[in-house]
């Protein structure tokens, strides 16, 4: 599986191609021109690039003088290789008159392109050659025309998304050419057409003219970067950033190592148009995706694609993207109606869209952009939010696409339903009916086809051991009498209802019993926190970091007071009231700074999304409903990267709701362990009526309103 990170294979071609640039300098002094020769999958191989003056010249002499300059470059381009190129193009708007009437100096089919539209070139400004989507192709004589290997690599280049690229960066040479003083120095001559040739630069050679001068160079400080000018030019001329073309032998090269079992990762995804990558939390699920799409893009294979995701982790999308395929162009979907309008009809590789942004844009109108487009890619991050069959789902589902990547650790956290509404999605047909799946033997068996799951224990040999530890403590006296009177007062309050009693009324009590388990409503005293306290005295004093987790945001039994308790370790809080552009920083305060021992976070808000492999020590304050959520949570730290044991902390009190509803969620997690690994349930979901009501010593009334 290594060869998708070595380069993008392709066959190998021996044709070239030479891009021929007339660039006109400012006030009429001069041209400049260029010959790039490349392959014809784009690879540079020779550059060679001339200047002629023509100050002071009538405009007979002016034409002659740019005749002689381009047959001085051909002819200079013919010598230096054994056998001329395929194919020349040109930019028939640049080119002089009467340059190659019959005056060609070597047997080469040419073609001019002649843009759309009439565009005009400075020497100093962009030179991209603009309006060239549907350009006319003028061959120079009907023979040359009638040549087949001409016509099939010009046939070629024309399927590329950006045809004529090479264009650009024979300009952005030429630019960078004439920005060096001693080339000034040696094109300023009067009437002196001076050809240079560029290869790759071996040993540092820098270039050599037409007249067998060799000129050698050390690295000259002076001018910026340090690096001669052969060097300096070939940055620019090998594949820019975008260039794609079909089953070319692309280096892609890649900002990190990726692991053996990403790499096959990336391999799955890149060979399957649907699939189901279900890795364990912290193996870098996003950064296969990325790579996968890189390589199809490379491969000419894909041109867009649309990763939908919470809206927490757009940024960070962004962010891997740049890091790990600098050379994809990427846009959020964000902002008023007239805004999306503009960014649906952008034309990049990723287009990045919150779930609730595109069910919004997805809407009831058939010609709406979203619905109009047929993607090559969809990836749904964080598939568990299409769980449910309902509007967001439908929206997804409903996307025309190519290829279906959902990524997530938890294909279910409550029923074997929500598994089936993530396969509706990943196992699309594209020209057909939507698939529906109902729960049963066919479901589990096409999951079994399409889902790649890794677990870290299997993969992460030396990932240090997370150790998890149930800590029971007792109430603080003041918080006993206000939880019994709590508990005692609510029972009285659910019998009165009698009939109408409802689950919703049970949860609200729970809520209030688990938030007097955190802190005590009147006293702020709390047990739990007290101990917290003690041990983040001893672990910071050893350099240690931790994060606490809890479902709640008030001040009396939540994120706010926790840090409010802690506030000797200035603590940084986390929470969905923090503004997405202040996520960012704070994450990074508590990186970089020893100053914030502790980062307190709810776990709605922290459960996704971070890498905080700085913390070693995690405290779940109270209990969630799903288990599934705290793992997610705690594993924002247990991931790759981290280098020492992760001891995480869960606390519940003696003689409470918590420790019941704890010992109903270890016998449900054992039953879905059967079924899928890693998966968990939903508390208020999956309970029964029954099991929830007796957690108080009472019957479910027969009918529930």
């Amino acid at each position: 599986m290594q060869e998708p990170f070595d380069h993008v294979t392709g066959s190998n071609c021996c044709s070239t191609v030479a891009w021929l640039r007339f660039v006109e300098e400012e006030g009429g002094r001069g041209i400049r021109v260029a010959l790039f020769e490349t392959s014809d999958q784009g690879k540079p191989l020779t550059f060679c690039f001339s200047r002629i003056d023509l100050s002071g010249l009538s405009l007979e002499q002016r034409e002659n003088a740019e005749r002689a300059a381009s047959l001085s470059l051909v002819r200079s381009l013919h010598q230096s290789d054994n056998r001329p190129p395929a194919l020349v193009l040109c930019l028939a708007d640049e080119l002089p008159p009467q340059t190659f009437n019959g005056t060609i100096p070597f047997q080469s089919p040419f073609c001019f392109i002649k843009p759309a539209r009439t565009i005009t070139y400075s020497a100093s400004e962009n030179t991209s050659p603009a309006g060239l989507e549907h350009p006319q192709l003028l061959w120079s004589t009907e023979e040359a025309g009638e040549k087949f290997e001409a016509r099939r690599i010009l046939a070629e280049i024309s399927e590329r998304s950006n045809p004529f690229e090479p264009f650009d960066r024979a300009a952005n040479a030429l630019r960078e050419a004439f920005a060096d003083p001693r080339v000034h120095t040696l094109a300023d001559e009067p009437r002196l057409t001076t050809v240079v040739c560029v290869t790759a630069p071996p040993e540092r050679q820098e270039y050599s003219t037409n007249s067998e001068l060799l000129v050698r160079e050390t690295a000259d400080t002076s001018y910026g970067t340090g690096l001669t000018l052969a060097e300096r030019l070939w940055k620019l001329l090998v594949f820019p950033r975008g260039y794609q073309v079909h089953n070319q032998d692309v280096q892609l090269e890649w900002s990190g190592e990726l692991m053996p079992f990403q790499q096959e990762g990336v391999g799955a995804l890149v060979s399957n148009d649907r699939l189901l990558l279900a890795d364990d939390m912290g193996l870098g699920k996003t950064l296969q995706a990325i790579a996968a799409v890189r390589i199809l893009r490379a491969q000419g294979k894909i041109k867009s694609c649309l990763v939908a995701a919470p809206a927490s982790l757009l940024d960070q999308w962004r962010r891997e993207i740049d890091k790990w395929s600098p050379e994809l162009s990427a846009i959020i979907i964000r902002g008023s109606t007239a805004d999306r309008s503009w960014q649906w009809a952008a034309e990049v590789d990723v287009t990045l869209v919150s779930y609730d942004t595109l069910r919004s844009d997805f809407g009831g109108n058939a010609q709406s952009p979203v619905r109009r487009k047929v993607w090559d890619i969809v990836v749904a991050d964080e598939a568990q939010r299409i769980k449910n069959r309902n509007d967001t789902s439908d929206a997804l589902k409903g996307l025309q696409r190519s290829r279906s990547w959902a990524l997530t650790g938890t294909p279910i956290e409550n029923h074997e339903e929500e598994l089936a509404s993530i396969l509706e999605f990943v196992d699309h047909d594209r020209h057909g009916q939507p698939k529906r799946y109902r729960p049963g033997v066919e479901l589990q068996e096409r999951h079994r086809e399409l889902q790649l799951r890794r677990k870290k224990g299997e993969v992460l040999d030396d990932l240090p051991p997370k150790q998890v530890t149930k800590l029971v403590v007792d109430l603080h006296p003041k918080q006993r009498s206000s939880y019994d009177k709590a508990e005692n007062e609510g029972i009285v309050y659910l019998k009165s209802l009698g009939a109408e009693v409802g689950v919703q009324h049970v949860l609200e009590l729970i809520t209030r019993l688990k938030q007097i388990c955190n802190a005590d409503p009147q006293s702020g005293e709390s047990n739990k926190l007290e101990d917290i306290k003690e041990r983040l005295a001893q672990l910071s004093a050893q350099g240690h970091k931790a994060l606490v987790f809890s479902q709640y945001t008030n001040d009396t039994s939540g994120v706010a007071a926790a840090a409010n308790y802690l506030r000797e370790f200035y603590p940084l809080t986390l929470t969905g009231e923090t503004p997405q552009q202040e996520r960012a920083a704070v994450i990074d305060r508590f990186k970089t700074s020893d100053e914030h021992k502790v980062l307190v976070i709810s776990l709605r808000a922290g459960g996704l999304g971070l890498n905080l492999q700085e913390a070693s020590y995690v405290f779940h304050l109270d209990r969630w409903w799903n288990p599934a959520v705290e793992r997610q949570a705690e594993d924002r730290t247990h991931r790759i990267g981290q280098t020492v044991k992760v001891n995480v902390i869960k606390y519940s009190c003696a003689g409470t709701i918590e420790e019941r509803i704890d010992q109903i969620l270890e016998r449900k997690q054992d039953l879905f362990d059967q079924l899928v690994d890693d998966v968990s349930l939903n508390l208020a979901a999956q309970i029964s009526r029954e099991e929830l009501f007796g957690l108080f010593g009472m019957e479910a009334p027969s009918q529930n309103r």
